[in-house]
């Protein structure tokens, strides 16, 4: 591969970003490796951040922008991008993050021995004004004895360790992946999953990058909607790939979303708004998990299995948190069935039947 040929997609999303936009910006136009496009989309800001992405468009003409007419989320203004992107190539940076100026000349050094890799590194904390918080971005997400090269589709089963800013790898290998619409917060983690699926990850240690850590990060935003999506992207990892994830892994994943559960009922105070917020069918979930432990053989009696006794006593404490559920599993036991529970109308007509029978004899 001659790198003098090959033309890298830089991706940079932004949403009200004007007090840290240009140091990005700049940040990118002064990398060491220049055959690049910088193509910058902007999800309907209200602030200066369009007049910032023109007055810099005047200066290179290697960026190319897309303007949103309404806010349309993160995850959607990085599929537009990417829709754009015409490199060999795609990386990504965040409005508020800055890169080191040889940042892509070293990440692909390495995709010239293997173009097939998916590259990040690591980065620095900073503050709102660019000082060294002490920390680096492995650091923060405690993954440094964490496995961070080759196949880590296990390792990142259990929670997102990838600077999204120091991403690269090849289009062509994105295929039918795109990032998730339907997430506020954890698309850059469901899609880094997929992506370790099919292929390996190349850890540079070196701090290629700085993240920046202030109150307007969407991360750090919104409490419920971190919980929500955290249950949801898990939700899929163990539907997508469950016959790939051994029992003692799922069995840990059911875990995290239990306890995940737990965390987000302080937001949920009604029943419809168990189901009207999590868009799934909570009671199905949970009693498909109660069956695959409660039929294990190949682990013996389930007292003597440790991490299933956490697991199951979990899943019933949390059962016995919503509204009576374990008697209503009880009496229902015949009318549930774990295939099409949230499709079945005499299930919803028995349920509400359950209720008001429950209502009156209290």
């Amino acid at each position: 591969m001659n790198l003098k040929l090959v033309l890298v997609s830089v991706i940079l999303t932004v949403y009200n970003r004007e007090k840290y936009l240009s140091a990005a910006i700049k940040s990118v136009l002064n990398q060491t490796f220049n055959n690049f496009e910088l193509i910058i989309i902007d999800d309907f800001s209200r602030d200066r951040s369009k007049e910032i992405i023109k007055e810099y468009k005047e200066m290179d003409n290697r960026i190319k922008f897309l303007f949103h007419n309404e806010n349309k989320g993160i995850a959607r203004s990085t599929n537009d991008g990417i829709n754009l992107a015409k490199g060999k190539f795609i990386a990504f940076i965040d409005s508020d993050d800055v890169w080191d100026k040889k940042k892509l000349e070293k990440q692909l050094l390495v995709l010239e021995m293997n173009e097939n890799l998916i590259i990040w590194t690591d980065g620095e904390l900073i503050d709102e004004h660019g000082k060294f918080l002490g920390k680096t971005f492995v650091q923060l997400c405690n993954s440094s004895q964490k496995k961070k090269s080759g196949d880590i589709f296990f390792e990142l089963l259990f929670g997102n360790f990838i600077n999204k800013s120091s991403l690269i790898f090849k289009k062509k290998n994105l295929g039918d992946l795109r990032f998730d619409e339907r997430f506020k917060t954890h698309e850059d983690y469901k899609i880094a999953v997929d992506l370790a699926k099919r292929y390996n990850y190349f850890f540079i240690n070196q701090p290629l990058t700085k993240i920046r850590k202030h109150d307007e990060n969407t991360s750090s935003s919104d409490e419920k909607f971190l919980i929500l999506d955290h249950i949801k992207v898990t939700q899929y990892f163990l539907f997508k790939y469950f016959k790939f994830i051994p029992k003692k892994t799922r069995l840990l994943l059911y875990q995290t979303i239990i306890i995940s559960t737990f965390k987000l009922s302080k937001f949920l105070t009604r029943l419809p708004d168990i189901y009207n917020d999590l868009k799934i069918d909570i009671y199905h979930f949970i009693y498909k998990i109660k069956y695959e432990l409660e039929t294990d053989r190949r682990v013996g009696d389930l007292l003597l299995n440790k991490q299933i006794l956490i697991t199951y006593r979990g899943l019933n404490s949390l059962i016995s948190h919503f509204y009576s559920l374990k008697k209503f599993f009880q009496g229902f036991s015949l009318v549930i069935r774990f295939e099409r529970v949230s499709k079945s109308p005499r299930f919803w007509v028995n349920f509400f039947v359950f209720l008001i029978k429950s209502r009156k004899s209290n």
